[in-house]
């Protein structure tokens, strides 16, 4: 068989099991086989393909068949211009978080670098924190209550940024942060009473929003393979967020006097979620971002 009809056949396959993409993704998956690029597989088309090549595509074209994600299979995700570690312990990145880091990166610009601290919520693969980090070269704070996902945050990192540049914290959404700044304002030196040296706290969280009836509406891709727990969050697919913003309110007195929180939401959502920020911080100024879709996708909120 060569890579040409390996083609044809993968697409076929993947087609009669509704794949959406079944071409791109059969040459996603031989290109990953042969350890070359995709554009490769171009100018390779009448090569026969050996035995164990055969045999191992053959294997993830039926695994993708029964709709199990390329990503997971080929074992990485682009966003935001670099490559992704991800398992079965991560959600895989997503183009509409992107829309989020665009929004924080355009944030970051106006604030005091020296004096602005970031923190990534419920962090997963690590692809925003690792992102805002690369981008901006700013301090940023990791945090998961997955251990499991924090490693696989932890590769990524080690690859893609300088040691250090993240500082990833196993915890429940904001406690590892918040126990941060109690630690600082501890401090008897009155410098850092006033949480020095940070004026800013910058807050992204991209946690499970999803409500428990939006699941039976969703690909198999997702409903099969992706993390439930990273996915859904009760019955409104708000409990994650209304839990991370009482953290928020609980202690908002140890923490910087200036917060931006960035969350990704269901556009479903957006008035549930606007009346969650000003049942807990009146005072509150909202914006809401759309997506490439026009759907309504990022809030930020200023605290």
């Amino acid at each position: 068989m060569t890579i040409m009809e390996a083609l044809q056949w993968a697409n076929n396959k993947l087609r009669k099991s509704n794949v959406d993409s079944p071409m791109l993704d059969a040459e996603i998956l031989l290109a990953f086989v042969l350890e070359i690029s995709k554009a490769k597989l171009f100018s390779r088309f009448n090569e026969p393909l050996k035995t164990h090549h055969h045999e191992r595509f053959c294997e993830l074209v039926s695994r993708r068949a029964s709709r199990e994600p390329v990503a997971y299979l080929i074992g990485k995700k682009a966003f935001y211009g670099r490559e992704f570690e991800v398992s079965t312990h991560v959600l895989i990145p997503r183009p509409e978080t992107e829309i989020l880091v665009e929004h924080v990166l355009a944030a970051l610009q106006e604030k005091d670098p020296e004096r602005t601290l970031v923190a990534d919520i419920g962090t997963g693969s690590g692809a925003i924190a690792i992102t805002i980090a690369a981008e901006t070269q700013r301090p940023v704070i990791a945090t998961d209550i997955d251990s499991n996902a924090l490693f696989i945050a932890e590769q990524n990192a080690a690859k893609l940024i300088p040691e250090n540049a993240v500082e990833f914290q196993c915890g429940n959404l904001a406690e590892p942060l918040i126990k941060l700044f109690k630690m600082i304002r501890a401090q008897k030196n009155r410098q850092t009473s006033s949480v020095y040296p940070f004026k800013t706290l910058v807050i992204t969280a991209n946690l499970p929003y999803l409500a428990e009836h939006r699941m039976e509406t969703l690909q198999p891709e997702v409903q099969k393979f992706e993390p439930r727990l990273a996915l859904v969050s009760g019955v409104d697919g708000l409990d994650a967020y209304w839990e991370l913003f009482r953290q928020l309110r609980t202690h908002q007195v140890v923490l910087p006097r200036e917060i931006l929180v960035f969350i990704e939401i269901d556009p479903e959502q957006r008035p549930r979620a606007e009346k969650m920020v000003l049942h807990n911080f009146p005072e509150a100024r909202i914006k809401t971002h759309q997506d490439l879709h026009q759907d309504d996708r990022v809030m930020s909120i200023e605290i």
